[in-house]
């Protein structure tokens, strides 16, 4: 499978290798694909989510995250629910999309 094929299941089937279609297994999946594959995209947003978002050492899921559902950077966010899941997961999706293209 490649990346853009696995973005595209998780776009249109976003609990088929999760389990259940939550933004914390989705990113979970996507870290352990990236370092299965080897090809460092997520350090490459990681670097990105910084320098856009200003967000210095948090790590990127947070941040990303905080620009779906808002609220106070220091709150704890508690479950989300099904729709703030569904929002973050398309979030995240098209932050990942473009990211085929880094190199090993």
């Amino acid at each position: 499978m490649t990346w853009a094929e696995l973005l595209d299941e998780i776009e249109h089937r976003p609990g088929m290798y999760t389990g259940r279609p939550t933004y914390e297994r989705t990113v979970f999946l996507v870290q352990g694909f990236d370092l299965a594959e080897g090809r460092n995209r997520i350090a490459v947003l990681q670097e990105r989510v910084r320098r856009q978002y200003d967000s210095g050492p948090i790590a990127w899921p947070w941040v990303l995250l905080r620009q779906v559902i808002g609220g106070e950077s220091s709150a704890d966010l508690g479950p989300l629910t099904p729709e703030q899941d569904a929002a973050a997961i398309a979030f995240l999706v098209g932050n990942l999309r473009g990211l085929d293209s880094v190199e090993e």
